[in-house]
């Protein structure tokens, strides 16, 4: 029997495979992505190998977002039914972390205590919509963020001493206010209601500070395997120039600078890149630039001041490269790239776009960043 008390109602659509023998979870997802290039004449002849498992195959998410609705008197805290806004309960789920599910359980206590009412998107009512957390598996300390429909949270500052008193590892607890009655999670505006809004996760030698509202790696083990694939791809001496494409916090500038003789990354959200900064100070790394900028303006830039690039690395959202992007890298023409992916259908789609400008996939590897479910994560080596 599956280890999940919620498997095989509603919570199907969050852990589809939790059923599933781990070794052929691993298969299926190879499948996928064999699958997904086999689609393209292209790039049909591409060694797609076994995929590198999750050290963790339980309790291994370090970020966890809930929708959360129902009464104020019975909230449930939880996902949305595939093609619905119904919410399945998944206050104790085997795929977060142990202290995540207590903090979930006794939330829902201080929401019924307090008075707190749960967000109706039916009538645009309520206040509490979702809520996200971030836990450290290196410093062992959670921060949770309240994402509310309006600034005004009267109950708020309460709610998040009573969670900091009740649990000593809550690093802090903030508001994040989204007046958007959408079906977009995060708003523009956060603020502390209680302690700070960061924790520190260590991943390899590198340590992360992640605050609110920035991308992280749901699975920081598996992610480390990754990184290092990338540093190893790299097979770096020392001289080479390189572009870290939607660097978020810099994971990976970090592990390719100590070999690199420059690193410029680049993300569109100044949050991410102010942090990246911050990452770099804090582990003594000297030779990044971080760039809060369009991908496709700076790669332009780039080929204008730079005397080279020896190697770019891409690590886009799931939507994949930007077309502006994929053409302004496709002009800079580095020799070597480095894609890494989180959707193999858009992986595949821009290795055959790159394929034309006489790219090809020297090596390829996929990690499980997401046990229990249908996601894959893929690295791309790829020369010209």
């Amino acid at each position: 029997m599956p280890p999940c008390p919620h498997f095989p109602g509603g919570c199907r659509a969050g852990c589809a495979w939790i059923d599933v023998p781990y070794p052929e979870q691993l298969e299926r997802k190879r499948k996928i992505v064999a699958d997904a290039l086999g689609a393209y004449p292209s790039l049909r002849g591409t060694e797609v190998p076994a995929v590198v498992g999750s050290t963790r195959r339980l309790g291994y998410r370090a970020r966890v977002k809930l929708v959360v609705r129902g009464g104020s008197a019975a909230p449930v805290a939880g996902l949305y039914l595939p093609a619905s806004h119904r919410v399945v309960d998944i206050s104790s789920c085997p795929v977060h972390p142990e202290p995540v599910n207590r903090v979930v359980e006794y939330l829902k206590k201080e929401i019924r205590r307090l008075g707190v009412a749960p967000y109706d998107e039916r009538d645009d009512s309520g206040e509490l919509r979702y809520v996200d957390i971030r836990y450290s598996f290196f410093s062992r300390e959670v921060v949770l963020t309240l994402v509310t429909r309006h600034a005004n949270f009267p109950r708020g500052t309460e709610l998040a001493r009573a969670l900091k008193r009740r649990f000593g590892f809550i690093a802090g607890v903030a508001q994040n206010i989204n007046e958007d009655p959408g079906n977009v999670i995060w708003g523009e505006r956060t603020r502390s209601l209680a302690g700070r809004d960061t924790v520190i996760e260590r991943i390899g030698e590198w340590k992360l500070r992640l605050p609110v509202g920035v991308f992280s790696q749901a699975n920081p083990l598996t992610a480390r395997k990754l990184y290092e694939k990338v540093r190893d791809l790299a097979a770096l001496n020392g001289n080479q120039m390189v572009m870290d494409i939607y660097c978020g916090v810099g994971p990976i500038a970090l592990h390719l600078a100590p070999a690199a003789e420059l690193v410029w990354g680049i993300d569109d959200s100044a949050l991410a890149v102010a942090t990246a900064k911050q990452n770099a100070r804090m582990n003594g790394i000297a030779n990044c630039r971080f760039f809060a900028a369009k991908a496709a303006e700076k790669i332009a830039e780039a080929a204008r001041v730079l005397p080279r690039v020896d190697l770019a690395v891409v690590n886009p959202p799931r939507k994949g490269l930007q077309p502006d992007a994929a053409a302004a890298l496709l002009e800079l023409g580095p020799p070597r790239m480095i894609y890494v992916s989180c959707n193999p259908e858009t992986l595949a789609r821009d290795l055959d776009k790159v394929a034309e400008s006489g790219y090809r996939a020297a090596v390829l590897q996929s990690f499980d960043m997401f046990p229990q479910t249908d996601q894959v994560e893929t690295v791309a080596l790829l020369v010209r």
